[in-house]
């Protein structure tokens, strides 16, 4: 067989039913139509190559296994550069096909792939020869998995048309391996949770994946220390009494005053970057154990005073260990009672709503909307000041929430969200974004369409770019600089296929709230036709500028 019908054997092998996203071109047309025609492989054609990247990179963080792209090459791929960066930032397992130009001097789509991969902080392979082709792909896929990061791999245009035989070398499977903390670094870990006065434990994304809850809050309980999750690890611990919610810059006014008084922080899978911890100011005093499944992530962002390399579940349950061997037992101190107490005055809700006059409240249209959505309807939000009036208000399931923020690009979200979308059709994705990422990445909601996802897009239209908004504040400029004259982005996704609800006031805001419950309806039945868009005009001046939870 010809090398480009043995790579489309190849990708039908490894995907299955698993889709490869991408977009074509005179580098991997050839394999892609033989996937789609001869092998039935599943094929979601993006519109631009940068938003074929963020959907194999939603679709890897959702699914929690691996993305596949495909692009042309030259300036195909340097359009990816953005979501590359981003998916390598986030540590997504992808892997990225592209094929260098046919070698004729000075051809004028000439780039460096391995510079650029390079640039992105991509892993990076290369087809040699047509005969070493499957090795290497096979290759690629075992690291991308392994190493949890993109890898970009080359097939030279000029190697496709040769005869091969189909071999697969055969590689390790993957199978996530749970590393557990040393048996002294558990020891003088429990020694420093004892001897603290006022303990505080964090859990991240590790905690969740590693199903570390109910570990983490018995251990949490033994040495009396609330528990806080990062923004990734939220809602892990919901309910519980001694939950103080999110910790670091978005925490609410009590769980801030814990932070506060803290003297040792135990640190479970969270990366205590420079946003959560308000460049680490907020753990400046304080003795701070982490524990990683990654060595890169331990005082990546300020110094610790022990740190592990280990599962956080498989350290939360050693540490349990040590701590009943040594006849450690609840104290039913005063402290903990007193943050149940206070926690159930907490609320969601509190803010003062500003809704009216053409406008409504972000806040409130976040908390109608999560309020409707079936239990694990996954939630993604793009990045931006609107942030602050989402992710204090909605309520995922634990590991069902995420957003592509690890480069700072707005734009982003609806892109990945389709990836996200296409993991599970029977329940809607939800993506949160601004004004200005909606209008970045609104061509991809027809691939949404094409593609008949359930994908709910709420777009907080506030009239311009949020965070420049107060930056030119802050320099003393006019804030309106940033204002922009936009079209309107439901009648906008209208013309690409969706339906667009435009809310202006209250009774608008509850038809789209009644319109999103049917959606979803719709989403266990038979199906959707196509993605929702709905879009909440907001006050600029009255926009939250940070976290509003009593």
């Amino acid at each position: 067989m010809k090398l480009h019908e043995a790579i489309a054997k190849f990708l039908a092998d490894e995907r299955g039913t698993q889709p490869v996203f991408g977009l074509m071109g005179d580098a991997n047309l050839a394999f892609l139509g033989d996937y789609i025609e001869r092998e039935g492989g599943t094929y979601v054609p993006a519109v631009g190559e940068n938003g074929a990247v963020l959907m194999a990179y939603g679709y890897a963080r959702a699914s929690r296994g691996l993305g596949v792209a495909t692009v042309t090459h030259g300036p195909a791929l340097t359009n990816t550069l953005t979501g590359l960066t981003e998916a390598v930032r986030a540590q997504a397992p992808l892997v990225l096909l592209t094929g260098d130009t046919p070698d004729v001097h000075e051809f004028f789509q000439h780039t460096d792939i391995p510079g650029f991969a390079q640039h992105a902080g991509a892993q990076f392979e290369r087809v040699r020869s047509a005969g070493t082709a499957l090795s290497t792909l096979a290759k690629a896929f075992t690291r991308a998995r392994f190493e949890s990061r993109p890898v970009v791999v080359d097939i030279p245009l000029p190697l496709m048309s040769a005869d091969v035989d189909y071999a697969v070398p055969t590689w390790p499977s993957f199978a996530p391996q749970r590393i557990r903390p040393d048996s002294d670094c558990v020891e003088s870990a429990a020694a420093m949770l004892l001897a603290a006065k006022r303990p505080l434990v964090v859990a991240g994304l590790g905690a969740v994946r590693s199903g570390a809850g109910d570990a983490v809050l018995e251990l949490a309980r033994l040495i009396d220390a609330p528990v806080m999750t990062s923004l990734l690890g939220r809602e892990l611990f919901s309910g519980q009494p001694e939950n103080l919610g999110i910790f670091g810059t978005l925490s609410s006014r009590l769980g801030s005053d814990h932070i506060g008084q803290s003297d040792v922080v135990l640190v479970l899978g969270a990366s205590l970057n420079n946003w959560q911890t308000d460049s680490y100011r907020l753990l400046a005093d304080k003795r701070v154990i982490q524990v990683d499944s990654d060595p890169e992530a331990l005082a990546r962002y300020g110094p610790i005073s022990l740190g592990a390399v280990a599962d956080a579940g498989a350290a939360a349950e050693d540490l349990l260990e040590i701590l009943r061997d040594v006849g450690q037992e609840p104290s039913g101190s005063r402290r903990l009672a007193e943050i149940a107490e206070a926690n159930a005055g907490e609320n969601r809700e509190h803010f003062t709503s500003t809704t009216g006059g053409g406008y409504v409240d972000a806040r409130e249209s976040v908390v109608e909307i999560d309020r409707v959505l079936p239990p694990g309807t996954r939630q993604l939000t793009d990045v931006g000041r609107f942030t602050v009036s989402v992710w204090p208000h909605i309520t995922p399931a634990p590991g069902t929430m995420d957003y592509p923020g690890y480069f700072g690009s707005i734009g982003l979200g609806i892109g990945a969200g389709v990836g996200v979308a296409s993991v599970d059709q029977a329940l809607p994705t939800v993506v949160w974004v601004g004004d200005g990422g909606a209008m970045q990445g609104l061509v991809e909601i027809t691939t949404a369409v094409r593609q008949s996802l359930p994908l709910i897009i709420v777009v907080i239209n506030d009239g311009g770019y949020g965070a420049e908004y107060l930056k030119l504040i802050d320099v003393g400029a006019k804030p309106e600089n940033a204002f922009m004259a936009w079209p309107s982005i439901s009648r906008a996704a209208e013309g690409l296929g969706a339906e667009g609800i435009r809310v202006t006031d209250r009774e608008q805001l509850t038809a789209a709230v009644a319109r999103i419950e049917e959606y979803s309806a719709e989403a266990a039945g038979d199906g959707v036709t196509c993605p929702l868009v709905i879009e909440v005009i907001a006050d600029p001046h009255q926009m939250a500028n940070e976290a509003s939870v009593g």
